[in-house]
């Protein structure tokens, strides 16, 4: 019996040792980390400011977002800084009404695209419920995170948004941090592109997320030579119906000595920015 004991005593300080270690691995540590999540296939990027702020781009397809966020984030932690739904497609904001009961979201960016969709609609009802403030995107308005990071917001323009699709209006945004820039444009299409590349945006970025998980739509060469990316991350869920990613797409990053990483291929892709 004593050794029962003993034995379930040494599983237990084992137990708390690993989540020590755990949770120490997750304390800010000054540099900006970004997880591009393994969601199959849909978008949700995870990023975490030099102070420990959590801002997530879009919720995946499914509710495997919220098993990523308790492997990213510090056991006691629960706030989300900021939440920002590019578009609103089922492949992008599944978890996110979820997120919103689970955790203490403090702002939402949204395009102010009207979508009948009922899961967009479940999100508004949420997020009017908790009265949790929302930004419009709005290229003149940047967001400041308070620790170096800034949330350069790129696109859509308000006044085109009646004229876009749903996957053209998507939020657009530059995460900056020191010389550092990701460029996250969430399902825009050519249309969008050659839009932005008229407003004279500034998007020149180290790495871009693949517009719409590498689909043929996207992707311009135009759009890539304004971007000047050195890396590509891709998601797309393995074997997916869409054919994502496309490989005229892959070649064209690779005729422009753009290296790609993609989701499928590799789950999780985690990156980290040091000042």
């Amino acid at each position: 019996m004593n050794s029962r004991i003993l034995l379930l005593a040494c599983a237990v300080l084992i137990s708390l040792g690993i989540l020590g270690y755990r949770e120490l691995l997750l304390q800010p540590d000054g540099d900006l980390h970004a997880y591009f999540l393994d969601v199959d296939q849909g978008d949700a990027i995870l990023l975490v400011t030099p102070s420990g702020k959590q801002i997530l781009v879009d919720g995946g397809p499914n509710m495997e977002t919220l098993e990523h966020l308790g492997h990213y984030m510090p056991f006691l932690d629960r706030t989300i800084e900021l939440l920002v739904l590019s578009h609103p497609h089922a492949d992008h904001l599944t978890a996110f009404p979820e997120i919103l009961r689970r955790y203490n979201v403090e702002q939402v960016l949204l395009s102010g695209y009207d979508y009948a969709a009922s899961q967009y609609k479940a999100l508004i009802e949420e997020l009017l419920s908790r009265k949790i403030e929302v930004i419009l995107a709005d290229s003149s308005r940047d967001i400041s995170m308070g620790d170096g990071v800034l949330i350069d917001v790129v696109w859509p323009h308000p006044e085109d948004l009646n004229e876009l699709d749903t996957n053209n209006a998507s939020v657009v945004v530059r995460i900056l941090y020191g010389t550092h820039k990701i460029l996250l444009p969430g399902d825009i299409e050519t249309e969008a592109e050659m839009a932005i590349l008229r407003s004279e945006e500034n998007i020149q970025s180290d790495v871009i997320k693949v517009p719409h998980h590498g689909s043929i739509s996207s992707s311009s060469t135009g759009f890539l030579l304004a971007v000047r990316p050195e890396l590509g991350i891709i998601s797309a869920g393995r074997e997916n119906s869409f054919g994502h990613p496309h490989e005229a797409i892959i070649q064209r990053y690779e005729k422009m000595s753009i290296p790609l990483r993609i989701t499928a291929k590799e789950g999780t892709i985690s990156l980290t920015f040091t000042r």
